[in-house]
């Protein structure tokens, strides 16, 4: 069990780890890119800057000297910044001038060509193109005059650095890795608390499985003496439903349901009167009435209790027959549950094979016989024909065994399926 908490703990941190990494390292990766394109366009805007101050001063006084004057002071710029193309438009879109890097014609030629869209916008616009490993921008800057009216624009192919380009991926590649290291680090210092925190929880669980079970015999004894009889019956009734359960193959969690429901079968009888459960002699009809009631009150008791609930259908049809003539619903065959069919075997055969003030014990085989008579009417076929094959090796380990004995056999299969 402990095994198999740590191989689902590591699973799912690593299922944790892979998908927090792939979200915050996306989101990482994303921001990162934004970071470079913010960086890149704020680069862009800034060396166009110096050529709209030139092309809005020559736009104020236009003229062929005053063009040729332009051209130089652009070729001047253009070689020493990061523009590969700046081409100069009037406010009706008519190119007045271009500079090109003699380098940069073939790439010009390259980039996807734009549309005369951007030429109505009236803010600066940045388009961003990759060629290769190489990014670039096309930037579109508008010009107005001192009133406002837009009387021209330039546009300008910027190539981003590749050492910028090259130390931002850098850092954000760095990051990401960070992030999943932290993630990592992270899970790694979540194991052992959660292992440590794991324990302590069984520890409690412990505990309260300890003080239930502590409950559950204190009932049983209290049953016990009300009915003016010791634990022993309990504890046989009880063993005998394990063992038969056991060789059923039932689950462990089918298994605590049953040693609970025949410990506490008989716990509805702390409702019945002493002048008929003490009564020496045969019931009347009416007070057998009254005496089956027991059944009712005993769910009663423990129904609201989430602990014995799976306790119920033992407490609830352990008179129940398997042909529909017990008590007190009358239910027959599977419609009885398997725990009350197996727990109705085990306590006739205790019964049987008990001393009580009214009788003597029966003999193994004369017990034995009475229950094979039974086969189909008040027992379950299959239940019977699996005791039957048992039950010589079930007698001589319960049925003559003392009070101590018995109670540590009962305890160690409290221990083996409610731990």
């Amino acid at each position: 069990m402990f095994d198999n908490l740590h191989r689902w703990l590591i699973i799912r941190l690593a299922l944790v780890w892979f998908v927090l990494s792939l979200v915050i390292g996306g989101l990482v990766h994303y921001l990162g890119n934004a970071r470079l394109d913010s960086h890149v366009v704020n680069m862009a805007k800034a060396e166009t800057a110096s050529y709209s101050d030139e092309f809005a001063a020559y736009l104020r006084s236009p003229s062929v000297q005053a063009l040729a004057r332009f051209n130089h002071e652009i070729r001047a710029i253009i070689e020493k910044d990061n523009l590969i193309v700046v081409e100069f438009y009037d406010a009706d879109s008519r190119k007045i001038t271009e500079a090109i890097k003699p380098s940069a014609r073939d790439v010009e030629e390259k980039l996807p060509k734009h549309d005369a869209g951007f030429s109505r916008k009236d803010g600066i616009v940045c388009n961003k193109l990759t060629l290769g490993n190489d990014t670039y921008l096309r930037v579109f800057v508008p010009i107005h005059n001192s009133t406002g009216a837009k009387i021209g624009y330039l546009e300008g192919i910027y190539h981003a650095p590749g050492e910028i380009i090259t130390q931002i991926r850098r850092q954000t590649f760095w990051s990401l890795v960070l992030v999943v290291l932290i993630i990592f680090v992270t899970s790694l210092a979540l194991y052992p608390l959660i292992i440590g925190l794991n324990r302590k929880l069984l520890d409690y669980s412990r505990i309260l499985a300890l003080t239930n079970i502590g409950m559950l015999k204190v009932l049983g004894s209290a049953i016990a003496k009300r009915d003016s009889d010791t634990n022993i019956h309990n504890y046989r009734v009880t063993l005998y439903s394990v063992r038969i359960g056991e060789k059923l193959g039932l689950t462990p969690a089918a298994m605590q349901g049953l040693i609970k429901g025949a410990f506490l079968h008989d716990v509805g009888k702390i409702a019945i009167s002493d002048s008929i459960l003490l009564k020496p002699g045969k019931l009347t009809a009416g007070e057998f009435e009254i005496m089956k009631t027991h059944v009712s009150h005993g769910v009663d008791i423990i129904g609201n209790y989430a602990w014995l609930g799976d306790a119920v259908e033992v407490v609830r049809c352990h008179h129940e027959r398997f042909d529909g003539s017990g008590y007190l619903k009358g239910e027959a065959g599977t419609s009885i549950p398997l725990n009350a069919r197996i727990f109705a075997v085990a306590d006739v055969f205790d019964a049987l094979t008990s001393r009580r003030p009214y009788k003597e014990p029966f003999g193994f085989h004369e017990a034995v016989g009475i229950v094979r008579d039974a086969r189909g009417s008040h027992f379950d076929p299959a239940v019977v024909d699996r005791f039957l094959v048992h039950a010589e090796a079930f007698y001589g380990e319960i049925c003559c065994e003392d009070e101590a004995a018995l109670h540590g056999k009962l305890e160690e299969c409290i221990g083996r399926y409610f731990r």
